[in-house]
């Protein structure tokens, strides 16, 4: 496919995006998501998801080249991929002079159903780094209460709380009954994930790249962050449907950004969304956060460095249970099922 389109930040560009990569000026991307085809047979609507391996191996040496070249000399790159091909990710990876920071397994719920072997529930993502010492990582935008907080009552844990592992289990499928879903797009990923990746590796007003745009996640969660984007997608549909998603996530940000609480209860709909997904994280009750104080202090500082704001102790125990009686919160581990009457710790 020809490139015909100029480079351009705030865009999504319908085109190969080898092609058009490989075309633009080099070094602006600060973070690269890609969740490229599995080749594992899946129609999308202008591609068919097969190609013998050996065309699909070099289609992924050049589509991953020509990211690495988009990227800034202290960029950032999260491949996702399945089984079938992770080893080769790795390897070109390798080839391409990229660092490998972690190899994340994110496990997740509602696993494809199969008849004669185990059920997956898993894929890959390789997180790379272009410099081993210069790249950025916000570890304080990942806290969350440990073990030590919530289990134990320890006032010696660590304030901030800890960071995730590399097994990834608090974002399930978005599946067709989620509110999250988009419903044009079987491939659609999590917003809390992404979340995660661009909080870790961007800040505000830096440029986020995804070369497979597909539902329009990755470029809907920059926006709702701060972050400008760039996203490429062959489909012209695709591309139409994320232009309409990202422009309802800029929406979503304007209106949090100017929003003024009616009163306590009233929060803007990004610190809601910061403040479910750091209960997903923390995976205890609210009644465990209500009533064990380190636990309730630190998961206060933490939801201050992914919103911005100081909220109080008492504000936020009273938001959750809110969340939780319109059950907003994840089950099986809130009041949002059985009024807090569970606490379990998460290891640490």
């Amino acid at each position: 496919m020809a490139v015909e389109q100029a480079f351009e930040v705030d865009a999504i560009c319908q085109a190969d995006s080898v092609a058009l990569l490989n075309g633009w000026p080099g070094e602006w991307a600060d973070l690269v998501f890609a969740d490229p085809p599995f080749n594992i047979g899946y129609s999308y609507d202008v591609y068919k998801d097969k190609k013998p391996y050996d065309e699909y191996y070099r289609w992924t040496e050049a589509w991953m080249a020509a990211c690495k070249r988009a990227m800034k000399p202290n960029g950032s790159f999260y491949i996702a991929i399945g089984d079938e091909y992770a080893a080769e990710v790795r390897i070109i990876g390798q080839k391409l002079g990229l660092t490998l920071r972690n190899w994340i397994v994110w496990h997740y719920t509602f696993g494809q159903n199969t008849q004669a072997k185990f059920s997956r529930s898993h894929v890959h993502i390789f997180y790379f780094v272009c410099d081993a010492k210069d790249h950025t990582f916000n570890d304080e935008q990942l806290r969350f209460p440990s073990a030590r907080h919530t289990v134990y009552n320890d006032k010696r844990g660590n304030p901030l709380g800890r960071l995730p592992d590399d097994t990834w289990n608090e974002f399930p499928r978005v599946c067709g009954t989620f509110k999250e879903r988009a419903g044009w797009h079987g491939c659609q990923m999590p917003e809390g994930l992404l979340a995660r990746i661009i909080r870790a590796s961007s800040n505000e007003g830096e440029v986020v790249l995804d070369p497979f745009a597909g539902s329009g996640t990755t470029l809907a969660t920059a926006v709702k962050l701060g972050r400008r984007y760039v996203g490429i997608d062959i489909s012209p549909e695709y591309v139409k449907q994320c232009q309409a998603r990202v422009k309802e996530a800029a929406a979503v940000r304007a209106g949090s950004l100017k929003h003024e609480p009616a009163e306590e209860l009233d929060w803007p709909v990004l610190h809601e969304e910061a403040l479910v997904q750091l209960y997903r994280d923390t995976k205890v009750s609210v009644e465990s956060l209500e009533t064990i104080e380190p636990a309730r202090r630190c998961f206060v500082l933490c939801l201050k460095e992914r919103t911005g704001k100081v909220y109080d102790e008492q504000a936020v125990i009273a938001k959750l249970q809110q969340l939780a009686q319109r059950a907003v919160l994840p089950p099986g581990t809130a009041m949002a099922r059985n009024n807090g009457k569970t606490s379990k710790g998460n290891g640490r």
